[in-house]
């Protein structure tokens, strides 16, 4: 394994590796100049079609930094593909490209971004540390991003346009693009900060035409024919080097003009013609069936081809310059120019389509053989072998799972045929997992069913296959069995967070237990996480204290930050209700601190703890700490895309912003949060057991009895809430209604009962509300001794936690 680690460090330096000719190149003073200038503003666009020269005149210019002045900037080159549209994948590439050139820049931002669970990572928080970071050093830095064409999502554009309009002068951005990218441009170019090359100022003039054939192809031209290529190629370089390459057999140059005529795709199919026919046959055979390989290495090639010699064969064609490009110093790896590329693979689906798949899957295996895991599922896909990428899959997303990387897993499984994915059991999970708050509750559990019925089918045919051949083996071994726990675990959380039933999550959480080996951990802890949803479903706060503080010993016990930190969130959220609020507050910095990462940045799953921090400072009248706090967990929830918390903070600030009296605010919030939680695929349970009595408040704050009366009329209709606390909080709700519509008598009906349930279930939070409202419900009928007794409960409940405004706000 040792030679493919050293394979995988070499693949991944080829993407920071400034592409070198080992070729004369031409001067082009002008170009040189213009990109000098450009040091000065903070984005550079250099943007042409294919072949016209953009990263050899982008490379030649920076490799000659040296000879230029001492002060010039510091390279970081990053070399995309079409892998790279997933944002975070992006920046680690930008950072570690950075980080390449001044070691330790960005090492700790590279950790972080490693490192966070959530959908997706706070890329803007990232930045402004990028950002903050280069503003402290002395260094001038130049990012080269080329063929960013191949960047076609929106949040990469978007993140990157933040970095430009924040950009310290430290750093300068240039793109090296086939197509403009959707960028502020215009308001870039009005503030002089951008500078862009197009493709006529990248045509070659006719004298650096004469000085390409003459230099480069060794093939010097009278003027008058220069002029004449100038012409009919319009300086486009691809189309130069072509043409040299095919008048090397030629006595007469004019006889091939002739046929060197018309648009740029006819003079790319003409002239590739004529440079194949002039190569070796078996060069021809090489450069068409490698030409489906993004990268190119001489054992990679051997492995293909099933043959030797593929390292004198790339330098072959390095030698006679057609169009091989290397990515690092030691000749190990190379890349066809894309153009070549594209045309060598058209022509290998009309001669040999056939052959296509069959060097996919040598490809793959190769890969694979070498641990580059990625590509060889990249491969397998490409020659449609769907079990051989499923299999693949399957090694590789234990790896990526616990980062961000769920959506890659997901985009994988989705382009599996559905009859293969529900034949392997542990891929029917990990597709069930990536789709947590991003499809229904109904569609997930399918896919559990279908996880735990490929999963029994295996032990059947393993039971058969026994019998037959009268081996005395187990039917279902540890694997099976940990297997089986998992399916169940995962059941207990969706049907607890989603549903809130708690009779049944717990059911699956004791199966769950009776297959996991102890040794599982992290399960372990997601099912007492999920436990602790089931008792807090039931209003027994206590018993998901305990739970939540298990998770927590348990996740922390195997390593798992991010699930740490979730999980002494919740245990934060379940001291609120408890009424606890200094040891809730406590709770919260402490997952705060978890979360603080050596480069100050939160970690991506403290979202939850702010929010319910922020809670207690409204509470407690400290409004602009709140807003600050609850703010900040915002952000980073939108951020992060962790929707799962988002709307929920959006309703603790509607709530400090009533608080405030700024009802605008207020009502913008609401809106926030109810648009948040719809992304959610919820059902009544999440939104009437965590903020349905906080909206309640914000409707009849804000004059929306209309809308109040509709959510009460909806109730009526519903038959069966599985959750006690909800159906509670439900009738909370409907109390404040009943109150607004001045009916205190069927209030203090709904209420007595309520009261009652929450103080035996120590949910003082809740007690305390519910008194407060009796107290109002009592002064409504003049009953001031049963007002006054009410109330006064209320006050010594509240005391020792420093509740203030749950008597202002009433």
């Amino acid at each position: 394994m040792v030679e493919g680690t050293l394979f995988h460090d070499h693949l991944l330096a080829t993407k920071f590796f400034v592409p070198s000719s080992s070729h004369p190149l031409i001067a082009r003073p002008q170009l040189t100049t213009l990109l000098n200038h450009s040091l000065r503003r903070k984005l550079t666009l250099v943007s042409a079609p294919a072949g016209f020269g953009k990263t050899t005149l982008l490379s030649s210019w920076v490799q000659s930094f040296p000879q230029m002045k001492p002060q010039a900037p510091l390279v970081a080159w990053v070399s995309l593909d079409e892998d790279d549209n997933e944002p975070a994948l992006f920046w680690t590439y930008a950072l570690t490209a950075l980080d390449a050139v001044q070691p330790g820049l960005c090492t700790q931002l590279l950790t972080y971004l490693q490192t966070q669970q959530a959908p997706k990572p706070p890329l803007r928080n990232v930045l402004q540390a990028l950002i903050n970071t280069l503003a402290s050093r002395s260094e001038q830095f130049l990012l080269v991003l080329d063929d960013y064409h191949v960047i076609t999502q929106p949040e990469v554009h978007h993140s990157l346009t933040y970095l430009v309009e924040h950009l310290s002068p430290q750093l300068h951005i240039i793109l090296a693009t086939r197509a403009d990218p959707p960028l502020p441009l215009s308001l870039l170019r009005a503030r002089g900060e951008a500078l862009e090359v197009r493709t006529n100022q990248l045509r070659c003039t006719d004298e650096e035409v004469m000085a390409f054939f003459k230099k480069v192809m060794s093939f010097p031209l009278p003027a008058d024919i220069i002029q004449e290529v100038t012409a009919r190629t319009e300086g486009w370089l691809v189309g130069l080097q072509l043409l040299g390459l095919s008048l090397q057999g030629h006595t007469n140059p004019s006889d091939l003009l002739d046929e060197v005529n018309g648009s740029q795709r006819y003079i790319l199919d003409y002239l590739m013609e004529e440079v194949l026919r002039r190569l070796p046959l078996s060069v021809q055979t090489f450069l068409l069936r490698t030409s489906i390989l993004e990268r190119l290495s001489a054992p990679l090639c051997d492995a293909m081809l099933e043959l030797r010699g593929s390292q004198e064969c790339l330098e072959f064609l390095e030698r006679a310059n057609v169009f091989v490009v290397p990515l690092d110093g030691q000749r190990r790896w190379y890349r066809y120019h894309g153009l070549f590329a594209q045309a060598l693979r058209s022509r290998l689906e009309q001669t040999e389509g056939q052959a296509v798949s069959a060097l996919h899957l040598r490809a793959s295996r190769w890969y694979a053989e070498q641990g580059f895991l990625t590509e060889a599922i990249r491969h397998a896909m490409s020659a449609h072998d769907w079990p051989r990428a499923a299999d693949l899959i399957q090694q590789e997303y234990t790896s990526v799972w616990g980062n961000h990387e769920h959506a890659m897993v997901r985009g994988w499984l989705e382009k599996l045929p559905v009859e293969v994915l529900r034949v392997r059991p542990r891929l029917c999970l990990a597709y069930a997992k990536t789709l947590f708050m991003v499809a229904p509750y109904i569609t997930i559990e399918r896919w559990l069913h279908d996880a735990e019925r490929a999963l029994r089918a295996t032990g059947a045919t393993s039971t058969t296959q026994s019998a037959e051949t009268g081996a005395h083996l187990p039917p279902h071994g540890p694997e099976w069995e940990n297997l089986l726990g998992e399916i169940a675990a995962y059941r207990a959380i969706i049907t607890g967070y989603y549903l809130g039933e708690g009779q049944s999550t717990l059911a699956f959480c004791q199966e769950a237990l009776a297959h996991l080996p102890e040794q599982n951990l992290v399960v372990r802890a997601e099912i007492a996480y999920a436990q602790s949803l089931a008792y807090h479903s039931r209003g027994d706060i206590v018993a998901a204290i305990h739970s939540t503080r298990e998770a927590t010993a348990l996740a922390q016990a195997a390593g798992n930050i991010s699930s740490t930190i979730l999980y002494t969130s919740r245990t934060a959220y379940s001291l609120l209700l408890h009424g606890k609020l200094h040891d809730m507050v406590q709770v919260a910095e402490h997952a705060a601190a978890l979360g603080t990462t050596p480069v100050g940045l939160p970690h991506a799953m403290v979202g939850s703890a702010y929010i319910y921090h922020a809670d207690v400072l409204r509470e407690w009248n400290r409004l602009d700490e709140a807003l600050e706090l609850v703010l900040q967990a915002v952000r980073l929830s939108e951020q992060t895309e962790t929707i799962v918390t988002l709307y929920i903070g959006y309703t603790v600030l509607m709530r400090v912003y009533l608080a405030r009296g700024e009802l605008e605010a207020a009502r913008s919030a609401f809106q926030h949060a109810e648009e948040a939680l719809a992304k959610t695929y919820y059902v009544p349970y999440r939104r009437d057991v965590y903020v349905i009595v906080d909206w309640m408040q914000f409707w009849l704050a804000s004059g929306e009895l209309d809308r109040a009366t509709h959510w009460a009329e909806e109730l009526a209709q519903q038959t069966n809430v599985p959750s006690p606390l909800a159906r509670e909080r439900q009738q909370v709700a409907r109390s404040r209604l009943l109150l607004a519509q001045k009916r205190p008598t069927e209030a203090l009906l709904l209420l007595e009962p309520l009261q009652v349930d929450a103080q035996r279930q120590e949910r003082v939070s809740h007690v305390i509300e519910m008194k407060v409202l009796q107290a109002l419900a009592y002064q409504m009928r003049q009953q001031e001794q049963e007002a006054r007794s009410a109330l006064a409960l209320a006050v010594r409940l509240a005391e020792p936690e420093g509740y203030i405004r749950r008597f202002v706000d009433e």
